[in-house]
């Protein structure tokens, strides 16, 4: 095996468990603590992204209706970030059969 293959594994075992973490981390338990925004600790405003973990997790765990009063932008942000993560195991797969 060549030296990369390594690397693509890496990257193969992130982006497979990347969505295990929105799974796994209960949405109540990121609701109890503070996000940190350094936009918000900053401004002491909130940001347009202010909440999307929150409803990406909601999202994950079914919770249509809380992922919109976490952040309504939630509803492009999550397909766009779905379609992105296709985007890449796809690009890994490719870089595995050349291996």
């Amino acid at each position: 095996m060549r030296r990369d293959s390594g690397k693509v594994w890496s990257k193969l075992a992130f982006c497979l468990g990347l969505p295990y973490l929105f799974i796994l981390i209960p949405t109540e338990w990121l609701e109890a603590h503070p996000a940190p925004c350094l936009y918000r600790f900053l401004f002491r405003r909130r940001c347009p992204a202010c909440g999307m973990t929150r409803a990406i997790s909601a999202a994950a765990h079914g919770r249509f209706r809380r992922a919109l009063e976490h952040n309504k932008l939630v509803v492009i942000v999550l397909p766009l970030g779905i379609l992105a993560w296709l985007q890449t195991l796809s690009a890994i797969y490719r870089d595995l059969r050349e291996l």
